[in-house]
């Protein structure tokens, strides 16, 4: 039986959806993952890290090296992988065998998302591969919005082992959904890797990947350590987090959406500067209120939260678009070097909550991250002044 393109486009979407599961869903178990482990609630934040460090830089190259595989074999397989990587978590007990797994998760979820979106472009064809895309990065985006509120809801009643069980079975339904929802498949048209890190070489692209990495690691470095600084910080009871991390969520869907639409009126640079601006301003009004209130301030905080996580991710778009245009020739390699760097901020960031964490304490999170985004924010204002080697209109 043929499956229609729009249900083929859904199959991938649930591929991302369950790969992303992983990647975000400790930040909401956090402490709790670190009380099973019996390690430091720092050290457990490093599986984070580890997990987007491997994607940053393991990924582009297994791809490179799977590409003259047909795409949904490659789907297939690494789904497989990467549900029986996280199944196996359900029994782990040791901290170093957990992160053995997160590093398998992080190279077979990291394909799988790759592959999705590049099948996703040939699915729908040239006339409509736009929007599939964008279809298919939403499931990624509600994996977010889910996964975390979600998975600590299933750790305060399971345990935290029982989340990864979920995720295990959920990657076993996308492999099987993958394998008969999609027509076989060609093998993907690659980049060879001399070509991206050729394209490393230039100032100006090294500068805007550097700036998509200060934003990202300024957002992981409180964001990674949210649950417990909910919690201890800010005094917040455990029924009112998960609350607050699925609002959070949600405003990251409608940061995404009005980061999109700013970009398309105003122009990446005005969308970036505005956006970054209010990050800092939020997170700095997120320590204040920890330094003055100290209690009692729940619906203050999760209004600030969901403010930030609207600014933050308003320049994911915006960011994509900024970088893709330093080269117009080459915006594809450019686009996947992004996501490269959106991981290796992830990793950078969630390093440096956990170094920030155990030198100062929960409560210097916000301080560090507004201060990141702010060296973003300047070394952004700063290319923008450069001469530009290349002309872009009205997205200036």
């Amino acid at each position: 039986m043929r499956i229609s393109e729009h249900g083929q486009i859904l199959a991938l979407t649930l591929a991302t959806f369950v790969a992303g599961a992983n990647e975000y869903v400790l930040a909401g178990t956090l402490d709790l993952v670190s009380k099973g482990l019996n390690v430091s609630v720092e050290a457990t934040g490093q599986l984070i890290t580890i997990y987007a460090l491997v994607y940053g830089i393991c990924v582009p190259i297994v791809v490179a090296m799977t590409s003259q595989i047909g795409r949904r074999k490659v789907l297939v397989a690494a789904m497989s992988i990467y549900a029986i990587a996280s199944g196996l978590c359900f029994f782990v007990n040791d901290y170093w065998v957990f992160w053995g797994f997160r590093v398998l998760q992080a190279l077979s979820g990291g394909v799988a998302v790759v592959s999705a979106l590049s099948t996703a472009a040939t699915v729908a064809g040239p006339a409509s591969q736009g929007r599939a895309i964008a279809t298919v990065i939403m499931g990624f985006t509600a994996s977010l919005i889910v996964a975390v509120p979600a998975g600590r809801e299933i750790s305060l009643y399971l345990g935290w082992h029982a989340v990864f069980l979920v995720i295990g079975v959920l990657g076993v339904i996308a492999a099987v959904v993958q394998q008969f929802a999609l027509p076989a498949l060609p093998p993907a048209a690659s980049v060879p890797l001399s070509q991206q890190v050729a394209m490393l070489k230039r100032p100006a692209i090294i500068g805007g990947l550097l700036v998509t990495m200060l934003w990202m690691a300024g957002y992981v470095v409180t964001y990674s350590y949210l649950t417990p600084y909910l919690a201890d910080v800010q005094s917040v009871s455990g029924s009112a987090i998960s609350i607050i991390l699925l609002l959070f969520g949600i405003a990251s869907l409608i940061g995404s959406r009005v980061g999109g639409a700013n970009t398309d009126r105003f122009g990446y640079h005005k969308t970036l500067v505005a956006s970054k601006m209010l990050q800092v301003l939020l997170l700095l009004m997120l320590a204040l209120v920890a330094s003055v209130v100290h209690q009692g301030a729940t619906i203050v905080v999760a209004v600030i939260l969901v403010l930030w996580s609207v600014a933050a991710w308003a320049s994911g778009p915006s960011q994509q678009v900024r970088v893709a245009s330093l080269d117009p020739n080459a915006s594809g390699v450019l686009v996947g070097l992004n996501q490269s760097a959106m991981q290796l901020g992830i990793a950078a960031g969630t390093a440096m909550g956990g170094m920030i964490t155990s030198d100062y304490g929960l409560n210097a999170l916000p301080w560090f991250s507004a201060l990141v985004v702010a060296m973003a924010l300047l070394i952004m204002m700063a290319l923008h002044k450069a001469p530009a080697s290349h002309s872009h209109g009205s997205v200036h």
